[in-house]
């Protein structure tokens, strides 16, 4: 079968004696079937490939060297197609003849024996369900054509997305990165405005106030953009050297030390395994989720704050369980999202430290999630691979 070959019904008929071919044509036209009698072999293969329904052959078309030549007229089908053959054969039992030709003609993998003497209606309804077979494997075809085009085009498309996705990490870290020198200058100059006015007016005492916040914002929005960057355009596996999440966490309380005492905050710890992962970016993933809680503690109680080791189906999972403000669950997915912030003005940020962590853990091939309940805390959960000793 061609692989351009289009759908037929055509039932093709090779039966090289007397009148047999008139006669099935005969039988098979009154029963409604378009036919087409072959001449040989040959003629048969080419009719096959030009696109048929099935065929009809009498066994004594068949010596064994035409069996051959008929297998290696249908040996290279496409995939979809398995060409239903119909041969008629004589009634009785079975000669060494008659089995070595079916077993050559089982590799061809769609034939059904017709036993003689046959009766119309049975050469009718056998006909009649090889074309539904025949008409289901060009529905086959069909589908498959559509499945690789929707690859084709699938692969386009993911290709083009990379690209984007590769230009737009690239305008992110050059943007951020090229956006410090301006403000580090208009940072300079802001404070030696602000140090010539200090004191001089109430109004432009305020007017100082907002302009050093607003750099403050600038120059973390800038830090954390950076660091997203980074995360966004680092290899997409793992080292394989093995990392102590308790030396990660010291990391992470040593920077924050300062604002731990500030808020008093008491922080219980478990066994923490050794993953392979980064420490540095395993401090980082710590020390956002401690900083979230500290910044969302509740007013009317002292900070706590305990993190947890769980194995879970070959990976460990790792909680950070604080009593603060909480939030509602409808959000938990949401606060993953670049720049998504459920209190953007009673807390300061970017938006930007729970999507960094979602992308280094998603790297080291884990995933993060969080539940909350308002004024009730929050938990942070982060999987990591199990390491393989």
């Amino acid at each position: 079968m061609a692989p351009g070959a289009e759908s037929s019904e055509a039932v093709l008929i090779l039966a090289p004696f007397g009148r047999d071919a008139v006669l099935i044509q005969q039988e098979l036209a009154a029963a409604g079937f378009s036919t087409q009698v072959c001449s040989s072999i040959e003629d048969l293969g080419h009719a096959v490939r030009a696109g048929a329904g099935a065929a009809v052959v009498a066994d004594e078309a068949l010596p064994l060297s035409s069996v051959e030549r008929l297998a290696k007229q249908l040996e290279n089908q496409p995939p979809w197609s398995s060409f239903p053959l119909l041969v008629m054969t004589p009634g009785g039992a079975a000669t060494s003849t008659s089995r070595y030709r079916l077993h050559l003609l089982e590799p061809l993998g769609n034939v059904t024996l017709l036993e003689r003497p046959l009766r119309p209606e049975t050469l009718a309804s056998s006909v009649r369900a090889a074309l539904r077979a025949r008409r289901h494997q060009y529905q086959l075809r069909t589908l498959l054509s559509e499945v690789a085009a929707n690859n084709v085009e699938l692969m386009h498309t993911n290709e083009e997305l990379s690209r984007a996705n590769r230009e737009l990490e690239e305008f992110a870290y050059v943007a951020s990165h090229d956006l410090q020198e301006p403000l580090r200058m208009v940072n300079i100059y802001t404070h030696l405005i602000l140090n010539a006015t200090e004191d001089k007016d109430e109004k432009l005492t305020q007017y100082r106030e907002f302009v050093r916040q607003g750099i403050v914002r600038m120059e973390a929005l800038i830090h954390d953009l950076l660091t997203f960057s980074r995360t966004i355009q680092q290899e997409e596996r793992p080292p394989a050297a093995l990392t102590e999440l308790s030396e990660a966490l010291s990391e992470a309380k040593l920077v924050l030390r300062e604002r731990i005492a500030e808020a008093g905050a008491v922080i219980r710890t478990s066994w923490l395994p050794s993953v392979h992962a980064e420490c540095p970016q395993m401090s980082h993933v710590f020390q956002n989720l401690l900083a979230n809680s500290l910044k969302y503690r509740h007013p009317e109680r002292p900070v706590e704050i305990d993190i947890s080791t769980e194995a879970r189906q070959g990976f460990w999972v790792i909680s950070v369980h604080d009593n603060g403000i909480g939030f509602e669950q409808q959000y938990a997915q949401r606060i993953f999202g670049l720049f998504k912030r459920l209190h953007k003005d009673e807390y300061p940020g970017t938006g930007l430290g729970l999507a960094i962590c979602q992308r280094i853990i998603e790297r080291h091939g884990g995933r993060i999630w969080a539940k909350g309940r308002m004024n009730e805390g929050a938990t942070f959960l982060f999987s990591l691979p199990q390491a393989v000793t």
